[in-house]
């Protein structure tokens, strides 16, 4: 089917237009088929204040206010500051700490101020223990102070060797895991 449409394919344009040319033929007038434009009625001039779009006045005392300021107002009167600080850690540790050592490490919990982290390996716990100072800086100066002030760096977690109800005592493998 062509795309492109004109007047002339249209069945129902050509019987109209035929029409019209008879009747011009026979000498009766013919009204316009171009509807009228609708005047809109002119509006009343302004008085008093002006408003919003829901009629409420403009003025200082009802100043409209953004949403943004609506949920920062209500963040800080419902004590959430905090606890939003704590999404933002663990929604942007990459941020943090680097990617690198995003992608070796796992929030845990963030409980009383304090991260819980585990690491891949042990080599990984250990070095984040001696970045720890610098993790807590740079976490004070994105989210505020006070929102943590202890890290709990923790290793992997090692396997179990328990399988089943009966077992031997003893010390297990002798590997490290953490």
């Amino acid at each position: 089917m062509d795309n492109d449409f004109s007047p002339e394919d249209d069945l129902v344009t050509q019987k109209f237009l035929s029409i019209r040319q008879q009747a011009k033929k026979r000498n009766i007038t013919l009204t316009s088929i171009v509807r009228p434009r609708k005047k809109t009625p002119s509006r009343p001039p302004r008085l008093g204040y002006p408003t919003g779009r829901d009629g409420r006045g403009l003025g200082k005392k009802n100043k409209l206010e953004g949403f943004s300021s609506i949920v920062n107002r209500e963040i800080t009167t419902r004590g959430w500051k905090k606890e939003l600080a704590g999404g933002w850690i663990i929604s942007h540790w990459g941020d943090v700490v680097g990617h690198n050592v995003a992608s070796h490490t796992k929030i845990e919990m963030l409980k009383n101020k304090e991260l819980h982290i585990s690491c891949d390996s042990t080599a990984w716990a250990t070095n984040l223990r001696y970045m720890q100072h610098d993790i807590l800086q740079k976490i004070a100066v994105e989210v505020g102070d006070n929102v943590v002030v202890k890290l709990h760096i923790y290793g992997p977690k090692a396997p179990t060797w328990r399988h089943g109800p009966l077992h031997v005592k003893g010390r297990g493998p002798r590997d490290t895991y953490g």
